[in-house]
């Protein structure tokens, strides 16, 4: 017996030893050099292109080694942790086109209490006599943040249920000399084949300056500007990226069906339209496996038009982050579009950032692209990085060299996988032996209950 039990302990000893080998850079299928910085933390941006060449979703094929082929701690900065974009409500004071005209309507007052400015706009009616109570321009103070002004929701009524309203957006700091944003401009509320098209986002230049003057260019369309929301973006946030997936294909039942080739998790996608006067206008369902079932997302309307002066074209809408591969839109639109009219179906996500710990020999590369690779241990550097951000330092932001695919790693795909065979060999013998142990064990005790005297 002691002799099986002997081969029992080799045998999962050499289990072990064989499932617990060490990556090296030939376990993976492709590699890029990182630059070099000088601090101990270190930052990386994941590229688009890395998305479609990695092969797990959780990226736990992904390891970072030094010169020496040691692999050094990493942890993975979540997009949707990062205070990357924030909206805030914006105070702003309407004017007619009487007061807008005369400067002297505007006075910058300002409170000081308890060390703390605060800072309000003070209209004077002017003649109210002849003043119109149509709004005309807008005067909207934009508040001191560490982060730039970069777009603006807003929400209004209007006397119509269809109406295009250009605007003009200006800048300034002392409300005397005025910069102009944009004079392209223009929100909507439509009533079209059926829906209601909203497009109630402007996208302006990124600025800090104190003020924003927004004017209506047809004030005499009667509108009632309710809310204004400011869209700020933090310096340094990682800007989305975007993937084409081209043109949907029609299945049988008239559906559009498309399918992702990335392993990030979809935010946002947008219908582009080749042509104006399209309405894409549908379900959109998605599943991560041709077996499953279809599962709803949301409703969808996309849209290209040229309505007088006006050229709309609908933002992109966002999603609930989403790593599935397969999509359907079960289109609403009446007939069948030709390839012509079909638009290019576009997928945004924000991409991590790859936080690492450069020890040992430089230069560090990545290593990524192995399904079989396990997950890393876990390295938490949570607390490395709360101790920058406490101590006022920053963390060095390397780049990625270009990507190199490991023609070992091809080489050895084509081959026999000699270590998994031998793995499956073992843990096969081990089995048998121990079954072989068991059985043995269960005679012995057979044996020991005939030989016993009886009383």
């Amino acid at each position: 017996m002691l002799k099986y039990l002997s081969m029992l302990v080799t045998s999962l000893l050499l289990m072990q030893t064989l499932a617990a080998a060490p990556y090296t850079m030939d376990d993976f299928a492709f590699s890029a050099t990182l630059s070099d910085a000088k601090t101990s933390l270190r930052q990386v941006d994941i590229p688009e292109l890395l998305y479609e060449k990695i092969q797990r979703k959780d990226f736990a094929d992904l390891r970072v080694f030094s010169a020496d082929g040691q692999i050094v701690p990493h942890q993975f900065s979540r997009p949707e942790s990062i205070d990357s974009t924030r909206q805030v409500p914006l105070v702003f004071y309407p004017f007619n086109k009487e007061q807008a005209a005369d400067p002297g309507n505007i006075r910058v007052i300002i409170n000081q209490q308890e060390d703390k400015q605060s800072l309000s706009i003070n209209q004077q009616l002017g003649n109210t006599a002849t003043a119109s109570n149509t709004e005309y321009q807008y005067i909207i103070e934009n508040p001191k943040t560490t982060s730039a002004l970069c777009k603006m929701k807003l929400d209004w009524d209007q006397t119509k249920s269809s109406l295009i309203l250009p605007l003009k957006l200006e800048s300034s700091n002392n409300l005397q000399n005025w910069r102009t944003l944009s004079r392209d401009l223009n929100i909507s509320k439509l009533d079209y084949a059926g829906s209601q098209l909203i497009r109630d986002e402007i996208s302006i230049p990124c600025t800090r300056q104190k003020y924003l003057r927004l004017s209506w260019l047809k004030p005499e369309q009667q509108t009632h500007l309710k809310l204004i929301q400011g869209i700020y973006t933090q310096n340094g946030a990682p800007q989305t990226q975007w993937k084409s997936f081209g043109k949907p294909q029609y299945d049988k039942e008239g559906n559009w069906l498309f399918e992702s080739n990335i392993v990030a998790a979809i935010t946002q996608m947008e219908f582009v339209a080749p042509q104006d006067g399209l309405l894409y206008k549908g379900m959109l369902y998605s599943r991560n496996d041709e077996k499953q079932d279809w599962r709803f997302r949301q409703n969808v309307s996309q849209y290209r038009l040229n309505i007088g002066e006006a050229n709309l074209r609908s933002d992109a809408f966002l999603l609930r982050s989403n790593n599935d591969r397969y999509w359907k839109l079960a289109i609403e639109t009446e007939g069948r579009l030709n390839e012509n009219q079909l638009p290019e179906i576009r997928a945004g996500w924000a991409p991590k950032q790859l936080l690492f710990l450069a020890q040992g020999a430089a230069p560090f590369t990545l290593a990524f692209g192995n399904p079989t690779i396990s997950p890393a241990n876990s390295n938490d550097l949570n607390s490395l990085i709360k101790t920058y951000k406490d101590s006022g330092a920053s963390v060095d932001k390397v780049t990625l060299g270009s990507i190199i695919e490991n023609e070992k790693y091809v080489a050895a795909k084509s081959k026999l996988p000699w270590k998994k065979i031998l793995l499956w060999l073992v843990l096969i013998m081990g089995t048998a032996l121990m079954g072989f142990m068991a059985y043995r064990l269960y005679q012995q005790m057979g044996k020991e209950v005939q030989d016993s005297p009886e009383e």
